[in-house]
C-alpha cells in the first residue's frame, strides 16, 4: 500500500508541477508547441511514466539485495565457480544495454506518435464545424487513421524488443549453469574442495540467483522507457520563460499619467524581419486611442506588449514613467481589461464566466455589469438566468451574446486600462450596435487601446495611429488624417464610400 501511495502521489505531484509550469508560460511557448503535444504530455507521458515507476520500485530495491545476499552465499561455498558465473556478468550487461538504449529510443517514437494522435483529435473536434461545413469528415477519419497506424507499429516495434529482452537473459542464464555444472561437476568427481552437497546447494542458490539477475534486466528497460516518457516532460519542465518577473518586482496597484511606448522593436524570433521597428507612442491617462492599417501591420502586437504577453527585443514600455517589467506580472494585467475578437468563455454558468478573475463579488455587482454590457435582457430569458450553463467556449451563445458576456466580464475588473482588439468585426449590425454601446459604457473614464477594421467605431478617438509594416506612418484625430495622411484616406474611403 505504502509503495502505491508514493508512487501515485511522485505522479500526481509531477503532474501539477508540469501543469503549472505550462499556464505560466509566456505566449512565446504556446506557438512552439501544439496543443495536442501539450495534453498528451500531462496524460499519456506521465502515464507512461507511471507505469514505469510502478513497475521498477520495489525491483529497485528488492533485486540489488538479493543478489548481493546470494553472491555472498555462493562465494563462501566455492569462490573459484563463483568468479567462473560473474565473469559472464558483463556479456548479460552489454545486452540488457543494447536493448534497453533501443527501447528507449522506440519507446520515445511510441510518445510521439500518441501526441500526434491527440493533437489531430483536438484540431478536429475544436473545428468540427469547419469540418462538416466543407464536407471533410472522411478525410479527417483516413487523417486519423494514419496517426493511429503509425503507433500501430511504433509500438509493435516497441513489444517486438520488449519480448526479446527475456530470450536473451534465459539464453545467458542457461550458459552460466552449463559452465558452472560442467566445472563444478569435474571439481567433485576429482574429490577436490567441493563436496556434493555444497555443490547442489550452490545450483540450488545459483537458480535462486537468476530471478532477481532477471529482473534486473527487466527494471533496465523499464527505466529507458520511463527516460523516454521522462525526457519529454522535464523538456516542459526545463522550458525558458522568456516574459519573467524581477525577484523585487513593483506592486503598482493604480494608473495615474500616461502609457508610454519608447524606441519599441519586436520580433516574434522565428525570423529576422522586425513585426515593430522603433515605436514611440505616448497614452495619457482617460485617452482613446486606435490602431487602423492593414492585416499584420503589427497593431495587436503592439496592445500585447503592454500587459507583457511579450516583451519588446529593444525599447521599453511604461507605465507612469515605470518600465513594465519592473512591475509584478499579477499587478501589471490587474490594471488592463481584454476583449479581443475571439472570445475565450468557459464552459461554466454565466455569472461565472462573468466573474472570471474576481473573488470579491455579488450577484448584484453581475447583474449591474451585465446591463452595462446589454447583456441583462438575454440572460433573463435562459432557462436558468445567470446560473445557466453556456456550454464549452460558450457554443450555447452567439457571437453578440459571448462579446456581451465578455465586455461584462471586462467591466466587472474595473481596470484602468483597457484593450479592444477587433471587438465588433465579426458581427452583425444589430449586435455591433448593443456591443458599441456597451463599449461605450465600459470606455468612460479609462485609457482606451482600440483596433478595429471598421473605421466608424473609432472616428470619435482622440488619437488615431496608422501602422504599416511595424511603423507609425501617421497619427492624429479622424479630420486631421482625412487631410494629412494619404494611408487613412484611402482606407476611411474604402469603407464609407462603399
Amino acid at each position: 500500500f505504502w509503495i502505491t501511495y508514493v508512487e501515485q502521489r511522485v505522479v500526481k505531484d509531477l503532474r501539477e508541477e508540469v501543469y503549472d509550469k505550462i499556464i505560466r508560460q509566456d505566449l512565446g511557448f504556446f506557438h512552439k508547441h501544439k496543443t495536442g503535444g501539450l495534453i498528451s504530455n500531462l496524460t499519456n507521458d506521465i502515464n507512461q511514466l507511471n507505469v514505469a515507476l510502478n513497475r521498477s520500485i520495489t525491483k529497485a530495491i528488492r533485486d540489488p539485495l538479493m543478489i548481493i545476499i546470494y553472491l555472498v552465499i555462493l562465494y563462501n561455498i566455492s569462490w573459484q565457480i563463483t568468479l567462473i558465473a560473474i565473469t559472464v556478468l558483463p556479456i548479460t550487461g552489454f545486452v540488457i544495454r543494447k536493448i534497453g538504449t533501443s527501447l528507449k529510443r522506440r519507446s520515445t517514437r511510441v510518445q510521439e506518435r500518441i501526441a500526434d494522435i491527440t493533437t489531430v483529435l483536438q484540431e478536429t473536434i475544436s473545428g468540427i464545424k469547419v469540418v462538416k461545413a466543407f464536407a471533410m469528415e472522411e478525410y479527417e477519419s483516413n487523417k486519423f487513421r494514419k496517426k493511429t497506424g503509425e503507433h500501430f507499429r511504433s509500438i509493435v516495434k516497441q513489444v517486438r524488443m520488449w519480448r526479446i529482452a527475456n530470450p536473451l537473459s534465459e539464453t545467458i542464464g542457461a550458459s552460466i549453469i552449463t559452465v558452472v555444472i560442467w566445472y563444478g561437476g569435474n571439481l567433485v568427481l576429482q574429490g577436490g574442495t567441493l563436496s556434493s552437497e555444497d555443490f547442489i546447494r550452490f545450483l540450488v542458490i545459483l537458480f535462486a540467483l537468476m530471478e532477481p539477475v532477471k529482473s534486473i534486466g527487466e527494471l533496465y528497460s523499464n527505466i529507458q522507457i520511463s527516460i523516454a516518457s521522462g525526457k519529454r516532460t522535464f523538456d516542459i519542465l526545463d522550458a525558458p520563460r522568456s516574459v519573467i518577473e524581477k525577484p523585487n518586482a513593483l506592486k503598482k496597484t493604480d494608473f495615474t499619467r500616461q502609457v508610454v511606448y519608447e524606441n519599441v522593436s519586436f520580433n516574434y524570433g522565428m525570423e529576422d524581419k522586425l513585426v515593430l521597428d522603433r515605436i514611440n507612442l505616448k497614452a495619457d491617462k482617460n485617452q482613446k486611442i486606435a490602431f487602423v492599417g492593414s492585416s499584420g501591420a503589427g497593431k495587436t502586437t503592439l496592445v500585447n506588449l503592454l500587459p507583457r504577453f511579450y516583451d519588446p527585443l529593444e525599447g521599453k514600455v511604461m507605465i507612469d514613467g515605470v518600465d513594465v517589467k519592473d512591475i509584478s506580472l499579477a499587478n501589471l494585467r490587474s490594471l488592463i481589461g481584454i476583449v479581443t475578437q475571439e472570445v475565450i468563455l468557459f464552459n461554466d454558468t454565466v455569472a461565472n464566466n462573468i466573474a472570471y478573475g474576481v473573488s470579491d463579488y455579488s450577484l448584484d455587482m453581475i447583474e449591474k455589469v451585465a446591463r452595462l454590457a446589454n447583456a441583462h435582457e438575454f440572460i433573463k430569458e435562459m432557462p436558468k438566468e445567470y446560473d445557466t450553463l453556456i456550454g464549452e467556449r460558450g457554443m450555447m451563445l452567439s457571437g453578440g451574446q459571448r462579446q456581451r458576456i465578455s465586455i461584462a466580464r471586462a467591466i466587472l475588473k474595473n481596470p484602468p486600462i483597457l484593450i479592444f482588439d477587433e471587438a465588433t468585426s465579426s458581427l452583425d449590425s444589430e449586435s455591433e450596435f448593443l456591443i458599441q454601446q456597451a463599449i461605450e459604457n465600459l470606455m468612460k473614464d479609462r485609457t482606451v487601446f482600440m483596433i478595429a477594421h471598421r473605421l466608424s467605431s473609432i472616428v470619435n478617438s482622440d488619437k488615431i495611429i496608422v501602422l504599416e509594416d511595424g511603423k507609425i506612418v501617421d497619427e492624429g484625430t479622424n479630420e486631421e488624417l482625412q487631410k494629412n495622411s494619404n494611408r487613412y484616406r484611402q482606407l476611411y474611403e474604402l469603407q464609407f464610400n462603399n
